[in-house]
Formats: structure tokens, C-alpha cells, sequence
């Protein structure tokens, strides 16, 4: 399933402009790192999105943030976008490692959005902060790619 959403993604290039960052805006993906599986973003306005996924490691983990983007932190290159955000959310699923592995999420990320094309290049760490089951601290470092429709 992994290798037809990266297929899928890599076909949509030279589809249409990138669209990203307008209210109603979706995008879909892949993520790859400690949580890798499916990846959603769905944007309320020029800054502010909301991101959710479901990730396929051991156990299937489901997770959503709520995210605030910035165009300032880095210089903008000629061509496409580079935002960086912030953002903070939840995580719920079983773990082999945890009974229960609902938490608290913090996200730090970078995007590429690339001109002309619809995609959305991420890197983002994300500690998680567990309250429930045995209490910790995992951190995720996440690659990913998302297509806008």
C-alpha cells in the first residue's frame, strides 16, 4: 500500500499549480520514520492547518495536530515555498512496548512545497509525552510527501 501512495504522488507531478495554504485546501501523503503509514493535512487558512495520520509500525497509532506555519524562519527560495511549523496534538494507539500509548504531541517541521506541482515535501520531530499505560517519552523524526487535490 506504501509503494501505491508513492506512486500515486510521483505520477500527480506536473499536474497543476500548488494550491497549498488557502482555506478548504487537502492534501494527502505518505510519512516514513517511527510512525510511517498515511498522512492528511487539511488547511483553515494561510497559517493555520490541521494534520492527522495513521501510522502502520507495530501497531496501528492514530494521531492528530493542529499546526501554526510561519514563511519568516527561513529565506524563501525563487522558486516554491519553505515554511516551517509548529504545532501540537494527540496520539492514541496500542504499542508493543505499551499497553496504551496515549499522549501528547509536540511537532516541529519544514516543508518544501515545490513550484508549479501540487506536492508538499515535510520533515518534522515530534516528541510524545504518554499519560496513559506506562509514562514516557518517545521521539519521532518523520519524512514525508503529500499530494494537494
Amino acid at each position: 500500500m506504501k509503494t501505491l501512495l508513492v506512486l500515486a504522488c510521483l505520477l500527480a507531478v506536473g499536474v497543476g499549480p500548488l494550491r497549498a495554504q488557502k482555506a478548504g485546501d487537502f492534501g494527502a501523503g505518505v510519512v516514513l520514520g517511527n510512525q510511517t503509514g498515511a498522512t492528511a493535512k487539511y488547511w483553515l487558512d494561510g497559517g493555520k492547518a490541521l494534520d492527522m495520520g495513521l501510522g502502520f509500525d507495530s501497531d496501528l497509532t492514530l494521531y492528530g495536530d493542529y499546526l501554526w506555519h510561519s514563511w519568516r524562519v527561513f529565506p524563501q527560495p525563487a522558486e516554491g515555498k519553505i515554511p516551517a511549523y509548529l504545532g501540537v496534538g494527540a496520539q492514541f494507539g496500542g504499542s508493543s512496548r505499551r499497553d496504551n500509548n496515549a499522549g501528547l504531541r509536540a511537532v516541529a517541521g519544514v516543508a518544501y512545497w515545490l513550484p508549479r506541482n501540487p506536492l508538499e515535501i515535510f520533515l518534522e520531530l515530534v516528541p510524545v509525552f504518554h499519560f496513559s499505560g506506562h509514562s514516557g517519552t518517545d521521539v519521532n523524526l518523520n519524512l514525508g510527501l503529500r499530494y494537494y487535490f
